[in-house]
């Protein structure tokens, strides 16, 4: 299928902006939506993308947000206090896909899957029990995929514009010249996905018939541990980085003062576990999918960072 017009929901954030940047250089329309017109106007400057404010809470601008498109992106991830969000979004969503037959692609994580019993992750591995935070993404999912949405369950991601990730974090240790902090031990092997190649899947899901309704694990480089992104580091910033692992009890002390990180520490059992992914299912429908090597969406996460203010 051909898009004709996408609306990308959260477009602000880092999945967001690279999907953009990827329908763009397609040539497709794009409207770009988010709460905050001042942040659509800073991160999308100009007239390559229509812009248009709207907050998801709301069925009406819900709606508006959409109105004339044919298919949605839905990249809103909320963060913790208001992960119980996600719910009343995909709601309005669905209502709104029910109502136009818009296409919607899902854009959600792998938490939905927590508590991890099997390792390689596809889709098949259960669905239920597990954390609050996971609770919520698993509803909202539900009611998008009853609604004919495909749902994208990225692993954890990396790359530009991404502030915050279990790889990212040591990422901005390492521009900074600082040791790197990993959660559980630096040997432990799990993925990433870098945020341009999980676009330009996602992309591709949507402009799938056979995608919508089902769940899509979206591949990544392989394997990682923290002790070859440190190596990898020191060879791109040309000098010693170094890496500790930190232990959740540790964490769970840190986080008494501090209270994002109080948060996150329900799912923190599950960052210490070895994670991989099975992706028979996506390579069956698109093909074997470009991806970048870890020592390339570092370097180039890396300089990036040293961008940054």
């Amino acid at each position: 299928m051909t898009i004709q017009k996408a609306a990308i929901l959260g477009a602000t954030g880092p999945i967001g902006r690279h999907i953009a940047q990827t329908l763009s250089a397609r040539g497709a329309p794009v409207r770009v939506v988010s709460r905050s017109t001042a942040r659509l106007e800073s991160t999308f400057p100009g007239d390559a993308f229509e812009r248009r404010a709207a907050d998801l809470l709301s069925a009406e601008q819900t709606a508006r947000a959409v109105d004339g498109c044919d298919v949605v992106f839905h990249c809103i991830g909320f963060p913790g206090p208001e992960m119980a969000n996600h719910r009343t979004a995909a709601e309005h969503v669905a209502a709104a896909m029910r109502a136009s037959g818009l296409r919607c692609v899902h854009v959600s994580s792998y938490w939905s899957f927590m508590p991890l019993v099997g390792n390689p992750l596809n889709e098949n591995h259960p669905r239920q029990g597990g954390p609050e935070w996971a609770r919520h993404r698993r509803a909202a999912e539900d009611i998008l995929r009853e609604a004919g949405a495909a749902i994208a369950n990225l692993p954890d991601f990396y790359g530009p514009h991404v502030h915050t990730s279990t790889l990212q974090q040591p990422l901005m240790d390492a521009a900074r010249g600082r040791t790197m902090n990993w959660i559980g031990s630096t040997e432990v092997e799990r993925e990433y996905a870098f945020v341009p190649d999980a676009a330009a899947t996602l992309v591709a899901l949507a402009e799938r018939t056979e995608a919508y309704g089902e769940h899509w694990v979206i591949p990544t480089a392989g394997p990682l541990n923290g002790r070859r992104v440190a190596e990898i580091a020191s060879e791109v910033l040309a000098r010693k980085i170094g890496v500790r692992g930190v232990p959740p009890v540790a964490l769970r002390a840190l986080s008494l003062f501090n209270e994002p990180l109080r948060g996150l520490m329900q799912v923190v059992p599950e960052y210490v576990k070895p994670i991989r992914y099975e992706t028979l299912k996506i390579d069956g429908l698109l093909g074997a999918q470009t991806i970048t090597p870890y020592e390339d969406g570092i370097r180039a996460t890396l300089e990036w960072l040293r961008g940054q203010p």
